[in-house]
């Protein structure tokens, strides 16, 4: 199935809505997405097209270094860049250390002030590092000797956890539970420095757990991406914990989509995703997620919207932004 599917409902589209007809938003305003994946700009400009219809505006991306100079010419003011490795092309694993070691350089030359750490288990078993590996804090120290900030992915959904599942103990896997205490040491060893924890840092489904950790480091901050994890853990738990849960934390959430810029992905799937996360957090909607979802029960996507209140939107959506990422991280104005 691919989204050029004329026998079949598109995966990004199950349910046939019209993602052309945006609902009207909670706040006005427009929101910052911090947490994207774009390149190429002739590729880059067709996401554009969706994000402006969603009323997006500055956009926080992780492009390769090469297309930083490309993307800045093609849309002036729309993109912040957080740096990331090459994560293709290393002969070896010390090639892929070298390597990411001076594209830190080039970045922070180009602006960048925050670097991503992507430490899940799939990526720790690819390049046997975590983020106490000699090599990954040799990287770290490094940055932020730069004056860099930080961002990391250090878990992933649960349902990837278990011998029928992506992360099988049996191949050396950790269970979900332990990929978090490398994230603890690394947040007490920089406190001064803000910390973005991708993806409600790995943790909306053990909300206790991500409340003891945003609790004891106040430099520590989450994003909200990652549409189908996102969408399949707000289902699978109580609403109310959850809504309280944002209200509670309300300083500390900032928006963002985990949308990747891809030629093989078309306007419709870009818009489908901001649609999806606007349901999510600002109406009451309950029933058939319109994305497809092979980890959702029965393989059927529930989108149950948790109809968080305007000031919280608000926060979540813009001003966190401005006040985390502008003031102490850029420290310029971020409109």
């Amino acid at each position: 199935m691919n989204d050029n599917s004329t026998t079949s409902p598109p995966p990004y589209n199950l349910t046939g809505v019209n993602f052309h007809d945006v609902p009207k938003r909670a706040v006005t305003g427009s929101v910052i997405d911090v947490h994207t994946h774009t390149q190429k700009p002739h590729l880059t400009a067709e996401f554009l097209r969706a994000a402006d219809a969603y009323g997006i505006g500055r956009i926080f991306t992780m492009a390769p270094l090469e297309d930083v100079d490309p993307l800045r010419a093609a849309f002036p003011g729309r993109f912040e860049f957080i740096a990331i490795p090459r994560w293709q092309d290393a002969p070896s694993r010390e090639d892929f250390f070298r390597i990411w070691h001076k594209r830190i350089d080039s970045f922070y030359e180009k602006g960048s002030r925050i670097i991503k750490f992507h430490m899940a288990p799939g990526s720790q078993k690819r390049f046997g590092a975590t983020l106490d590996s000699p090599e990954v804090q040799e990287i770290i120290e490094h940055a932020y000797n730069l004056g860099y900030h930080f961002m990391s992915h250090v878990g992933d959904p649960k349902a990837w956890f278990g011998e029928n599942a992506k992360y099988k103990p049996s191949e050396g896997h950790k269970a979900f539970h332990e990929q978090f205490a490398m994230l603890d040491r690394m947040l007490e060893k920089y406190p001064d420095r803000i910390h973005m924890g991708a993806h409600m840092g790995g943790s909306l489904e053990d909300l206790d757990a991500l409340s003891r950790r945003l609790d004891r480091f106040p430099h520590y901050i989450v994003d909200s991406s990652a549409t189908k994890w996102m969408v399949r853990a707000v289902a699978e738990q109580p609403l109310e914990p959850l809504r309280d849960f944002f209200i509670r934390y309300a300083n500390r959430i900032l928006f963002g989509s985990d949308l990747v810029v891809n030629e093989k992905f078309n306007y419709e799937h870009y818009l489908s995703r901001y649609w999806v996360h606007l349901k999510l957090w600002e109406s009451n909607f309950d029933g058939l997620s319109p994305i497809e979802d092979p980890d959702a029960k029965d393989g059927r996507p529930t989108l149950r919207g948790l109809h968080l209140p305007p000031d919280v939107l608000e926060k979540m959506y813009r001003t966190n932004a401005l006040e985390w990422l502008g003031a102490k991280v850029l420290k310029q104005p971020l409109e």
